[in-house]
């Protein structure tokens, strides 16, 4: 099959720097099968970023005031060793079985722990973690907010 080949914008800097990548590497394939190749790659990884940042569903855990999406991780730290819980479905998840957090502190640390002063949570698609008693004062602060109007601070 003939391909239609037609201009596509581009600077002269990126034209040339391909040209030249193309004889420096010994490559011979056509100019446009590259800017081709590259186009959809290109093209299929900027859909996959962007599957990977909206929610396939709805399923998650809340805890109290926090929804925590599927995928998330928790992080308790005692005696400096991490020790990790994950959101899988509707379910907080450690050493394979359902927990809430406090009962996740508490089995690392064996004694009564705040869960909110002690988990740090890690979103999907993030690489912060978060003091999951920041997480707490966030949503309260927003919640109190919301209901407000002018003059009327307590409502």
């Amino acid at each position: 099959m003939t391909k239609v080949l037609f201009s596509l914008p581009a600077s002269l800097e990126t034209y040339q720097g391909l040209g030249n990548f193309m004889y420096t590497h010994g490559l011979k394939q056509e100019m446009f099968e590259i800017v081709d190749e590259a186009i959809k790659a290109w093209m299929d990884g900027f859909l996959a970023a962007q599957s990977r940042r909206s929610a396939p569903t709805l399923d998650g855990y809340q805890w109290k005031n926090v929804f925590l999406p599927e995928g998330t991780t928790l992080r308790n730290v005692y005696k400096r060793v991490s020790y990790l819980a994950h959101v899988e479905g509707r379910e907080l998840l450690f050493d394979g079985k359902s927990v809430s957090p406090a009962q996740f502190v508490n089995r690392v640390g064996g004694s009564f722990r705040n869960a909110w002063a002690t988990i740090w949570i890690r979103f999907p698609n993030e690489g912060e973690w978060k003091q999951a008693m920041n997480l707490r004062k966030k949503t309260l602060r927003f919640k109190s907010k919301k209901g407000r109007t002018r003059g009327n601070k307590s409502a």
